[in-house]
C-alpha cells in the first residue's frame, strides 16, 4: 500500500502544479513585455523544473512498482503516467520551444490542459484504489 500512497502524493501534486500553471502562471505570460520574455522565459523553464522534477520521479519509480508487483489492477495509472510523459515531451515542450518565435499561448495552455486533465484523472484512480483497500469498520 505504501507505493499507492506514494503515487497518490506525487500523482496529485502534478496534478495541482498542473492546474496552477494553467489558471495563474501561463496565463500571466502575456503580460510580460518582449524586452523581458527571454529571460523570463528561460527562468520559468529552468525553475519549474525544482517543482516538477520530485514528484514526477517518485511518480515515475512508484507506478514502475505498482506495475511489476500487479500489472493488471494498476494498467490505468500506468497508461495514465505515460500519457502525462508523452503530453509532456511531445506537447508542451514543443509548444514552450515555439514561444520564443510567436508567444502564441494556445498551444502551451491546451498541451499543458491535456496533461494536468492525465494527472488529475490518475490522482481519482489512486485515490479510489488505495480507498478500496482501506479497512472501514462495518
Amino acid at each position: 500500500m505504501s507505493w499507492l500512497l506514494l503515487h497518490l502524493v506525487a500523482t496529485a501534486v502534478l496534478a495541482g502544479v498542473g492546474w496552477v500553471v494553467q489558471v495563474v502562471v501561463y496565463p500571466a505570460f502575456a503580460l510580460v513585455g518582449a524586452a523581458e520574455w527571454p529571460a523570463y522565459h528561460r527562468q520559468h523553464l529552468r525553475r519549474i523544473g525544482w517543482v516538477v522534477g520530485p514528484p514526477w520521479v517518485v511518480q515515475g519509480v512508484s507506478v514502475g512498482a505498482l506495475l511489476l508487483a500487479s500489472p493488471w489492477e494498476h494498467a490505468a495509472l500506468g497508461a495514465l503516467a505515460a500519457a502525462g510523459v508523452g503530453l509532456t515531451v511531445l506537447g508542451a515542450v514543443p509548444a514552450h520551444d515555439r514561444l520564443d518565435a510567436d508567444r502564441d499561448l494556445r498551444r502551451l495552455l491546451r498541451a499543458n490542459l491535456l496533461r494536468t486533465l492525465a494527472w488529475t484523472v490518475a490522482t481519482v484512480v489512486a485515490a479510489a484504489q488505495l480507498a478500496a483497500r482501506l479497512p472501514f469498520p462495518p
